[in-house]
């Protein structure tokens, strides 16, 4: 079956999230946004302080942070605690409508008249049905990174064990990919970032409607993708530990490298199969794209 195609027309103005489990090069791919793509993340000062484990910058806005652990109290979750899939459903009509009201004031501050706004926070892959909610031009770009790499950084970032995070890195996909079904998204891979940066500048290009300029692209590339560094390694410090990953894990990691490394996007129903595998309980993770709402958003 033909992977969906990238979407690349788009309205005036659009909300642009990068969604990921921590530790997967989000800070690095929202660097290039922000520096090569034209787009605005807001200033630096807004942001969570760059520190050891992050000298380059995290990108992410403090306050959009906040407003995040917020809505993941509201439905009983937490960054290491994914809430329901459905959380938002059950949700009180009342306190969904505020967190919306509330998400969609702070983020027209934080992007004004900004034609591309970009942020970005782990959490944003458990609470995105509230976001999208408040901002209907939203797009989301979904990065991965080599599952065994994201548990041993978590870990090492924590100090808790890596067997400790077993299964997070599919509850994290498998949110992202329900949450993010009827927006347009891309999905691009960190550890190809590091052998091919050019080519997933131009995947990231080719989505957001920016036109080719790959000689500049390879000056400013140069000074941002460090493969050498122990952060930007594509399984920094997995070898020193062993990790096991369940099947389900290692077959969605697994559809994801090798579609990415193929030129490719994933297919939703192909995507659908991975997780929610026969031997799970069955739920419905893909609503269906509203096309009316589609049409609206890019414009046709």
């Amino acid at each position: 079956m033909v992977s969906q195609k990238i979407a690349t027309h788009y309205p005036p103005a659009i909300r642009v999230a990068v969604v990921s489990i921590g530790r997967s090069g989000t800070s690095v791919i929202s660097r290039i946004l922000h520096e090569v793509l034209a787009v605005d993340f807001g200033d630096e000062s807004d942001h969570i302080p760059r520190n050891h484990n992050n000298p380059d910058g995290y990108f992410e806005n403090r306050e959009l942070l906040e407003l995040n652990e917020r809505i993941l109290a509201a439905v009983g979750g937490s960054v290491l605690r994914p809430p329901a899939l459905n959380c938002f459903h059950q949700l009180a009509a009342a306190d969904k409508h505020e967190l919306v009201a509330t998400t969609r004031e702070r983020l027209n501050f934080y992007a004004a008249e900004k034609p591309r706004f970009g942020w970005k926070d782990p959490r944003l892959s458990l609470t995105f049905p509230i976001w999208q909610a408040a901002a209907p031009n939203v797009v989301a770009i979904i990065v991965f990174r080599d599952p065994r790499a994201v548990m041993r950084s978590i870990a090492d970032q924590l100090d808790v064990p890596a067997e400790s995070l077993a299964g997070l890195w599919l509850e994290y996909y498998r949110r992202i990919f329900s949450h993010t079904a009827t927006c347009p998204r891309v999905v691009v891979s960190f550890d190809q970032l590091l052998e091919e940066p050019i080519k997933v500048v131009k995947t990231l290009a080719d989505f957001l409607g920016v036109t080719d300029e790959t000689e500049t692209w390879e000056r400013q590339l140069a000074g941002i993708v460090k493969p050498k560094q122990a952060k930007h390694r594509a399984v920094a410090g997995v070898s020193s530990v062993s990790i096991t990953l369940n099947a389900d894990t290692e077959a969605l990691y697994g559809y994801l490298r090798d579609t990415i490394n193929s030129g490719l996007q994933p297919d939703d129903t192909k995507l659908a199969c991975l997780l929610n595998p026969p031997h799970a309980v069955p739920k419905k993770i893909f609503p269906s794209q509203s096309k009316s709402w589609l049409a609206r958003l890019l414009g046709r």
